[in-house]
């Protein structure tokens, strides 16, 4: 299956790209497509694990069962640190306030949410849940400052997927942090994508019966007071699919602020047909992943599924509490465009922001970015299907074309 990335005309560069792309059979080694990335499962519980295990059968490729076996040592100490953690902390957790409403970055995956979020969370005044937080939310409170410091040696220094850089003190998305905690999530398909997509209703949460999202949303305040606990700021919340829970998040957090971003969808596709492929091989409890017969049908349906349901119900954010913008206008300008936003949402002072916001541009000015090139039929059914949200906000196959498919510069996690 084509990731739809163009090869470098350069022969050593092309020979790199393609080795990444190339699964290699290997009884007790692995080759994941774009490099290697450590599991995100070692933030379960022992009980959580097993029920990953279980929905997807046992079924284990023999090059990951090294990586199982340590997940099967490891998981088991979460539990002890839990109790521990929520012992020490429980009076403070009890009575920590939620005074400080969120921002809530929201957006399809690979419009720039990430490289939004980066920016803002260079804000002193504010927040951001961390890479390490969200992948251990049991217990970070007590094991963020040791921890992350030991493991940070078990990272890549950059992602699989792209060219920015990993660590555990980075912003990440909270989802990470609910699923962690045994709920339910899209992003669950990492762990067994050659049995499809999983828990694609949990993007909106059509069809979930009542009890079970309302259990999810007590997970998800329950890691959200820790957050809190632990940084007493502002958050700066950032998860691509809470642009489809915007009717609950503002149940929830009624004086929330919303920056909703979008990108020519003809140059998000192929960017996350890519994401996918990468985070499925990485994460994947079997390797090869094998998504050539659905993925680029899921990317589809799931682009004018997140769409459509936040056009729906974005009339419940108060105008004054709500930002949209292109991603192609925050690029041109994104000091001029976060000032205007923090003066319409009242996030704070931009005077302060406003340097560390530009010390993050410059360290990210000589990123790397990726090319694309898609064929005329998938454009076509691109184009049909989202049709509205380029009519709505301005984009054309033409423009497409003519700026040439590329990824976000300075994007993290999996935007």
């Amino acid at each position: 299956m084509s990731d739809y990335e163009k090869i470098p005309d350069d022969p050593q560069k092309a020979a790199t790209k393609l080795a990444k792309r190339k699964p290699k059979a290997k009884f007790l080694g692995i080759h994941r497509y774009g490099g290697k990335l450590l599991y995100m499962w070692y933030g379960m519980r022992f009980g959580t694990l097993m029920k990953l295990f279980a929905r997807g059968r046992f079924d284990f490729t023999s090059n990951c069962i090294p990586d199982v076996l340590t997940l099967i040592l490891w998981c088991p100490i979460n539990t002890p640190l839990y109790l521990l953690s929520e012992l020490i902390y429980r009076r403070r957790i009890k009575q920590v306030k939620l005074d400080q409403p969120p921002v809530f970055v929201i957006g399809h995956w690979r419009t720039g949410t990430t490289f939004l979020h980066d920016l803002l969370a260079s804000d002193p005044n504010t927040a951001y849940p961390t890479t390490y937080e969200c992948f251990f939310p049991h217990h970070f409170l007590i094991t963020e400052r040791i921890l992350s410091r030991i493991m940070k040696v078990l990272l890549p220094k950059k992602r699989p997927q792209d060219d920015v850089p990993v660590g555990f003190d980075r912003p990440q998305e909270e989802e990470f942090g609910v699923i962690m905690l045994g709920e339910g999530s899209p992003l669950i398909t990492m762990a067994w994508p050659r049995h499809g997509p999983a828990d694609t209703e949990y993007l909106d949460f059509e069809g979930v019966p009542a009890e079970k999202r309302e259990r999810w949303f007590d997970h998800y305040m329950w890691f959200y007071r820790r957050l809190m606990v632990k940084h007493n700021k502002p958050l700066i919340m950032k998860s691509p699919a809470n642009s489809a829970r915007v009717r609950y998040l503002v149940e929830r957090f009624p004086e929330a602020r919303f920056i909703y971003i979008t990108r020519n969808p003809l140059h998000v596709f192929p960017s996350t047909v890519k994401l996918w492929r990468a985070l499925y091989s990485t994460q994947g409890l079997h390797n090869p992943p094998y998504v050539s017969g659905w993925l680029d049908d899921y990317v589809l349906d799931m682009m004018q599924r997140l769409t459509e349901r936040f056009e729906a119900d974005k009339h419940l954010i108060p105008e004054e509490k709500l930002v949209e913008i292109r991603y192609e206008d925050l690029v041109k300008d994104p000091i001029g465009r976060l000032r205007e936003t923090y003066e319409k949402l009242d996030i704070g002072d931009f005077s302060a922001a406003e340097p560390k916001m530009q010390a993050y541009l410059d360290s990210r000015s000589e990123h790397k970015t990726s090319e694309y090139e898609l064929p005329a039929d998938i454009k076509a059914r691109i184009v049909e299907r989202m049709k509205p949200l380029m009519d709505r906000y301005g984009y054309s196959a033409e423009e497409a074309s003519k700026d040439k498919a590329q990824d976000a510069p300075a994007q993290a996690a999996s935007e």
